[in-house]
């Protein structure tokens, strides 16, 4: 399983509510998740982000979730998004279960295109590579 496998895109209010394990709308778990799909997605499109490991000391700044949102758009803007893919917002604040939702929502779009792109190139190799070609 990797990281994309753990993105969270159905968290409901009552999952805030009553403290759902990993269902977290901010906190340090939620934050190292998204860090990390950022990470690797960037590794497989070949751009270079900024990210860190937060502690459960630590408090959200609006310097660091800055420097998220600005991450997410640079990988928005090297690979594509789903047509369905929710907008970015402005500020990430954390405030609502639909912005971390579309936050989540937004990194395994953008993995799902790049995964059936690759997927695309192999299947396309392996049928012309079984194929024959040309009038025999």
């Amino acid at each position: 399983m990797n990281v994309i496998d753990t993105l969270i895109t159905d968290r409901t209010q009552a999952d805030v509510i009553n403290r759902t394990p990993l269902k977290c709308a901010a906190d340090y778990v939620c934050l190292n998740r998204v860090e990390q799909a950022c990470a690797y997605i960037a590794e497989n499109l070949g751009v270079s982000i900024q990210t860190k490991t937060w502690n459960m000391e630590e408090w959200r700044k609006e310097s660091e979730m800055t420097r998220i949102r600005n991450n997410i758009d640079t990988l928005i803007n090297a690979f594509y998004v789903k047509s369905t893919t929710p907008n970015l917002t402005a500020r990430i604040r954390y405030e609502t279960v639909k912005e971390a939702n579309d936050i989540e929502t937004i990194l395994r779009d953008i993995d799902d295109l790049y995964n059936s792109m690759i997927g695309g190139k192999n299947r396309l190799s392996f049928r012309l590579g079984s194929k024959t070609l040309g009038v025999r």
